[in-house]
């Protein structure tokens, strides 16, 4: 019985930081700059991340299902030429319907993965076929919709749908993520 103890109440203690917060406990300046620390931070940040991204998300598809393109506005990254158009509404109001269609069937739960940094968000599926949102940050941290991608990815694939390297993310050294960028317009 010490032994189940001796494991049990360590891994309750870090349990009970993870679920309260290192922050909470007034631990944040001691563990100012250590290993833990950042792992705590990249931990509380990604969900962050992935919770505003999730309702900037789902806004986005209120927005394209009520045909709310001033609100379809105020959350997007770029507008496509059709949507900028006045001339060509229906066919905004189209891509609108097109976008809703295909993505209001998504889950939060269906994002198991999520990769952010101080201009972007990625958050994806798994395999074998992955959805991928896009989001950019912009210069007040909110969350903008950049755009969706779907890719088949399975054990023959000879390249991942998203690049999980962080050297290899932005070959260019301009700091805007490879994949984030291909979405520009």
């Amino acid at each position: 019985m010490n032994k189940q103890a001796g494991v049990l109440i360590p891994l309750l203690a870090i349990s009970v930081v993870f679920l309260l917060g290192y922050k909470g406990f007034g631990w944040e300046n001691s563990l100012k700059g250590t290993e833990i620390a950042n792992i705590l931070t990249t931990f509380s940040t990604t969900n962050s991340d992935k919770r505003e991204a999730w309702t900037t998300f789902q806004n986005y598809l209120e927005f394209a299902r009520t045909h709310n393109l001033s609100g379809i506005r105020s959350l997007s990254h770029q507008i496509s030429a059709t949507c900028g158009d006045q001339s060509r509404e229906e066919e905004c109001f189209a891509l609108m319907d097109s976008i809703y269609a295909f993505t209001s069937t998504f889950t939060l739960s269906d994002f198991k993965h999520i990769q952010s940094d101080k201009k972007h968000v990625i958050m994806y599926t798994d395999g074998p076929m992955v959805a991928i949102l896009f989001f950019t940050k912009d210069e007040n941290d909110f969350l903008k919709i950049l755009g969706m991608r779907f890719c088949f990815e399975d054990e023959t694939a000879l390249n991942t749908c998203v690049e999980t390297d962080p050297t290899k993310r932005d070959l260019d050294g301009n700091g805007w993520w490879d994949d984030v960028e291909s979405l520009f317009y």
